[in-house]
């Protein structure tokens, strides 16, 4: 029910999407990408991913991942030391953590004899390396293969892949949401890129949203309107001389958050992760991908970084990330027919993973025989 003045008496998406609502901070059985690979060396790094505080650590080419907080004091484990192979130490009171399986060793000012070690854990993650990428695992129990939340055409031989990252405001349903929403691309993007300065955009289009058996689902045109005549406004857009060419494209979603963009007629894609930080940010991945070999390289290397990359990964986009930063959580919500796009997008997210079954921690059962509890952090919701 709404209001004469546009405003309106129901609660934002009034409770249809359960899964999705309550996955403010990132759906979790997932991999995600976390950080470059040659970002993680000699020093520990510290990333939030799900509004969980993640520390990735290199030993001997391996990297592991640990809840970057001391479960003694709340310390960062990231301004800790390495004092023993195999373990990382805070750098507050001297706890120390087996890098794999995150149980306490040792407390070190405690003396050798402490009576809390092995009764006391640090969350650990799955973590995988692939595409000069570090890949951590966010949910419960046995992950499935990385390779199961990485598009498959990423592995294909003989190709170009380039890729940029930048926490933006915001929260991640709403950027998958924008990326994913028909409408919003022939208005907000008509002005001020570079992009569209000679496309002859439509005004409008219909759509309907297909799926695949490798999980996506994409928007398929069914018509398209370029210039109309609007009841009792007059006709609109009035095409200038030198907007010859039409923009062409196709647009894709999958879970967990991952956007492919088909650019028509080029043969080359664009690809984003748009991992939640926390609540009110996301670490925003784009990827260019292209198929290349021998002298091909030479004119895709060229396009790529002489236009694509500042035409569209910054300029384009940046206009996307400016919306969804302006967009409140808790506005009113009125749909029309081109949010088909968001609903199926909504519909998705309703039939996330679920977790697979869970292993008990190692550690836990000798903490369960002394009767202490074994401390791991809270997931948010």
């Amino acid at each position: 029910m709404g209001t004469l003045d546009g405003r309106s008496s129901e609660p934002k998406r009034a409770g249809n999407w359960p899964h999705y609502d309550g996955a403010k901070a990132g759906l979790r059985n997932y991999w995600y990408p976390a950080a470059w690979s040659k970002a993680v060396q000699t020093k520990p790094v510290s990333v939030q991913l799900l509004d969980e505080p993640v520390v990735l650590l290199r030993e001997h080419g391996r990297v592991y991942a640990l809840f970057d907080q001391c479960p003694h004091r709340g310390i960062p484990l990231s301004v800790g030391r390495r004092e023993f192979p195999g373990t990382w130490t805070c750098r507050y009171h001297g706890w120390t953590f087996d890098l794999q399986t995150g149980v306490l060793k040792a407390a070190i000012t405690d003396g050798p004899g402490s009576p809390i070690c092995g009764k006391v854990r640090v969350k650990t993650y799955p973590v995988e390396e692939r595409l000069g990428l570090i890949w951590v695992y966010m949910g419960e129990g046995v992950p499935p293969p990385v390779e199961a939340d990485i598009p498959e055409e990423f592995f294909q031989p003989h190709t170009i892949l380039h890729g940029r990252v930048t926490l933006q405001r915001g929260n991640w349903r709403y950027a998958c949401e924008n990326a994913f929403d028909e409408g919003h691309v022939w208005y907000l993007h008509r002005y001020g890129v570079v992009r569209t300065l000679f496309t002859a955009m439509p005004s409008w289009s219909k759509i309907k949203v297909t799926t695949d058996d490798q999980g996506w689902i994409t928007r398929e045109i069914e018509e398209l309107g370029f210039s109309d005549d609007y009841p009792g406004l007059g006709r609109w857009p009035r095409k200038p001389f030198w907007k010859w060419r039409r923009m062409g494209a196709r647009v894709s979603m999958r879970l967990p958050c991952i956007l492919r963009v088909q650019q028509l007629p080029a043969r080359h894609s664009n690809y984003a992760w748009y991992v939640p930080a926390g609540t009110d940010c996301y670490h925003y991945w784009q990827f260019y991908f292209i198929p290349a070999r021998g002298l091909d390289v030479v004119p895709a290397q060229f396009y790529y970084w002489t236009y694509f990359r500042w035409a569209h990964f910054v300029q384009f986009n940046r206009q996307d990330t400016w919306m969804v930063e302006l967009m409140p959580e808790t506005a009113p919500e009125r749909l029309y027919r081109p949010d088909v796009s968001i609903t199926a997008w909504r519909k998705l997210c309703e039939q996330a993973r679920e977790p697979m079954a869970p292993q008990r921690p190692v550690g836990e059962e000798a903490a369960a025989s002394s009767g202490q509890a074994v401390v791991t952090p809270a997931v948010k919701s």
